[in-house]
Formats: C-alpha cells, sequence, structure tokens
C-alpha cells in the first residue's frame, strides 16, 4: 500500500511539471497585415454651388387647331409628326351648305342692290315734282326714307354674303405658322363642330425655341431677391437644362419672366426659361431638370462624399497620419457639389483622406495607402 502511494505521487508530480512547463511556453504572436485603403487627398478650389428643379418643355407657341364649322372630314393633307409651313393646308370640311349660303346670299345682295336703284329712280322722279308743287313734300319724304331703306339693305345682304364667304372659308383649315404637327384627333368621315371636344383637330408647336418652367419655393426666391443686381443678372442669363440621361444640354437658356404671385396652394412661383432647340431635341411636354448656380464658395476645402461619414448630426471623416494609421476627426461639411463635398470646418487641402464605402476600419489600424483617382473636376461646374 505505501509503494502504490509513492508511485501515484510521483506520477502526479511529473505531469503536473510538463503542464507547467507547456503552458509558460511563450505563443508565438500573429501579425495581421496592413489594411489595402483608398485614399484621396483634400482639394482647396471654388466651388459653384448648382440646385436643380423639375421643369417642363413647351414649344414657343403651342397652338390647337379648331374646326370653325360644322361638317365631314373629307381631306386630310399633311402627315403626323411633321413640319408644316405656314399656310399649307391641313384639313378640308364639306363645303356644299357654305357654297350654297354663298350662292343664296349673292341673290340676296342682288336683290337689295335692284330695290336701291328702283328707290333712287323713284326719288329722281318725286324731287322735281316736288320743287314744282305738282306732289307733296309728304312724297319726297316717303321716296327718300325708301331710298335710304335700300341703301341699308344693300349693305346689310352685302355682310351676311361675307359672312357666308369666311365660313366657307372655313373649312379649309391652314396651318397657322411654321412648326411640327402632331398626332391628329379626327379622320376623313368623322363629324366636326365648332364646340365640343370634337372641335381640336391637332395640335401645331413652334419649337424652334422653347418654354421650359419651372417653380421656385419662397425661400429660394428669397434668396435670389437678396443677390445683388450683377448676380441676379448673371444667373438669369446663364441656365442649363440636364435631360433625362443625366447628359447637360449643350445649349445655355435665359430666364424670360416670372409669374407675378406666389401660388398659394404650391407656395411656389412659376419661372419661365426661353432655350434654343436647333436640331429638335427638345419636344413640348418633355421632363428636363433646370440647374440653377445659387452661390460659389470661394477656395473652399473639398473631397469625395464618400469619405464622409454622417451619423445624426455628427460628420467625420479618417485622415491618414504619418505612421500609416487612421484617426477620425470630426469636420463641419457644407453643400455638396458632382462628387465632391465641401468641408468648412476641420480639414484643410492636402489632408489624405480614407474612401472606405462599405468597408469597416479600426483606429489606430496599420494601412497600406491606394491612391484613388479622384479628379480635380469632380466639382459640378
Amino acid at each position: 500500500m505505501k509503494h502504490y502511494t509513492t508511485f501515484s505521487l510521483a506520477k502526479f508530480l511529473s505531469v503536473t511539471a510538463i503542464a507547467c512547463i507547456s503552458s509558460c511556453t511563450p505563443k508565438p504572436q500573429i501579425v495581421m497585415p496592413p489594411v489595402q485603403v483608398n485614399t484621396a487627398v483634400a482639394i482647396q478650389k471654388d466651388v459653384p454651388i448648382h440646385e436643380e428643379f423639375v421643369a417642363q418643355v413647351y414649344g414657343a407657341s403651342d397652338v390647337d387647331i379648331r374646326a370653325r364649322v360644322e361638317g365631314w372630314v373629307t381631306s386630310m393633307n399633311f402627315k403626323e409628326g411633321s413640319s408644316v409651313k405656314k399656310g399649307t393646308l391641313l384639313y378640308v370640311i364639306d363645303d356644299i351648305e357654305y357654297k350654297n349660303q354663298v350662292d343664296r346670299q349673292t341673290s340676296e345682295v342682288a336683290k337689295a342692290v335692284t330695290e336701291m336703284v328702283r328707290a333712287e329712280n323713284e326719288l329722281n322722279r318725286v324731287k322735281p315734282l316736288t320743287e314744282l308743287n305738282a306732289l307733296s313734300q309728304k312724297d319726297l319724304d316717303n321716296a327718300q326714307a325708301r331710298f335710304d331703306a335700300s341703301i341699308a339693305e344693300v349693305k346689310a345682304s352685302e355682310a351676311s354674303l361675307q359672312n357666308a364667304k369666311v365660313e366657307l372659308g372655313y373649312t379649309r383649315v391652314y396651318a397657322p405658322f411654321d412648326g411640327l404637327i402632331g398626332i391628329s384627333n379626327v379622320r376623313v368621315g368623322d363629324y366636326v363642330s365648332k364646340i365640343g371636344t370634337s372641335s381640336v383637330l391637332a395640335t401645331i408647336s413652334s419649337i424652334g425655341e422653347v418654354r421650359i418652367r419651372f417653380q421656385l419655393n419662397e425661400r429660394e426666391i428669397l434668396r435670389i431677391s437678396r443677390m445683388s443686381a450683377e448676380e441676379r443678372a448673371e444667373r438669369k442669363e446663364k441656365l442649363n437644362l440636364v435631360l433625362a440621361d443625366g447628359s447637360i444640354y449643350e445649349h445655355e437658356g435665359s430666364v424670360n419672366f416670372a409669374d407675378r404671385e406666389i401660388d398659394p396652394k404650391t407656395g411656389t412661383m412659376t419661372i419661365e426659361a426661353l432655350f434654343p432647340n436647333p436640331i429638335g431635341i427638345l419636344r413640348p411636354g418633355q421632363f428636363v431638370k433646370i440647374r440653377l448656380l445659387m452661390e460659389t464658395y470661394p477656395a473652399a476645402v473639398i473631397v469625395p462624399q464618400r469619405a464622409v461619414f454622417q451619423l445624426q448630426n455628427l460628420a467625420q471623416v479618417y485622415i491618414v497620419t504619418d505612421s500609416s494609421t487612421l484617426k477620425a476627426i470630426s469636420v463641419e461639411p457644407g453643400p455638396k457639389s458632382g462628387d465632391a463635398w465641401v468641408i468648412k470646418k476641420g480639414l484643410k487641402a492636402g489632408d489624405r483622406v480614407a474612401v472606405v464605402g462599405s468597408q469597416s476600419l479600426t483606429l489606430n489600424a496599420k494601412i497600406e495607402v491606394i491612391e484613388m483617382k479622384w479628379p480635380a473636376d469632380a466639382v459640378q461646374q
């Protein structure tokens, strides 16, 4: 029994010593490689700040071609969606009824003229007889009255004839100006009238120059009204259009007018601008964006927008230190322009910032700097 106990104790001490030696041996430390981080240098330059407003295109003139007489459409003489010249015959409306009316009024004029000639002859006969006292003054007055009435009847019948001719002319519908005509609302055989929806035959637009209408809210109107006269004049003459594909329209426009009032329903004022449209890219009804220069930040410090982190009212950027580590600093951001973000306070030109996107970083961790190709023209001009 005594020998067994001594053996067990010796074994226990041996195992304990081995475990102690094993646990006391230092483990090799794992060194993480540097994290690759895209970086960009903060740039200092003048930054124009533009604002964009949803706008709609109108032709210089958008005119509904309306029927001015009733009847059946007998001819349509244009291709829908094509350009037409002023005076081009567009529609012909059945004119038989209006020709007959002209003929009736022509005969009424002839009848009235005949009656006038008869009344004039009667007056010429009565006058000398009255001077010889062969007829009374009353006879002369009656003859004069009949002659005067016949003259009025001739004028009335001539006016009716002129109206009949005008209505006959309305059976031919011509283009009022050079422009682009849209889809016809009627076809040959349709009945049209002077009133109601059937009176609109088609719409023609002049698009060599177009009108662009957009709205400014009260705050934006106040900002512009507080500018100097020179600033307002510059902004009035240099408007840009952003098209549906994001491209900038090649021609600049100018403000034509501002509405007299602020719409109480929307709290906005309608502004109209004029843009040249030499090749017809802009069409009536098209939606675009007006880009308006609101202010300029001189010598502003800018960084890529992806370099700025915002959490509620706090904004931060990671700057690269001399030891190739990251340091988080708070900044005061300003407006955005293009891919750039103006930093009012917290950064200076030349500071290198991390553009991390969705990548998670640890402060003071070693990084490998990868220079990002962030162009100096990232600011929207």
